[in-house]
């Protein structure tokens, strides 16, 4: 599966894919701050919440917020240990926010699905057709060899 987009962040790889985000340590930053643990990989469906702080002064993060999560929630310092936040520098800033905008549309798109359409019964097939021709030769509109033979034509063109 090829990654919709992917970014080298300041200690990541950050790979997002039409259903999933993943967050991959590099470097020694990434193995000092979050240490060996591997790739976090995030289902867009678990995703309830994407907080984006572009890079001014300092590096910017992008956080994703899991249902029961333990995210950082003071500043740049505590994202750099946090396994659902991305760091990234300013040259990053409109690609994050074309990303944060993709997960959430992907987000909601996935988890409320457009309702199927459904059919309405068709008033055709065998049954219904065999119905209507024993309706007309009930009426007398049409006599037992008519009958027969649009039966039988019916029944060979199903």
């Amino acid at each position: 599966m090829t990654p919709v987009f992917t970014v080298q962040g300041i200690q990541d790889l950050l790979e997002v894919y039409d259903t999933k985000v993943a967050i991959t340590p590099k470097g020694l930053l990434g193995l000092m701050n979050k240490g060996v643990k591997g790739t976090k990989v995030i289902p867009f469906t678990s995703i309830t919440a994407v907080q984006l702080k572009k890079a001014r002064l300092t590096s910017g993060s992008i956080q994703f917020t899991l249902p029961g999560g333990n995210e950082s929630r003071v500043g740049v310092m505590s994202a750099t240990k946090d396994e659902n936040s991305f760091l990234f520098g300013p040259k990053f800033n409109d690609t994050m926010e074309e990303i944060k905008t993709y997960i959430e549309k992907r987000s909601s798109e996935l988890r409320n699905p457009p309702p199927q359409q459904v059919q309405a019964p068709t008033s055709s097939g065998l049954p219904v057709e065999l119905a209507k021709l024993g309706e007309l030769y009930s009426q007398g509109l049409l006599t037992a060899e008519e009958f027969q033979k649009a039966k039988s034509r019916l029944i060979q063109s199903s």
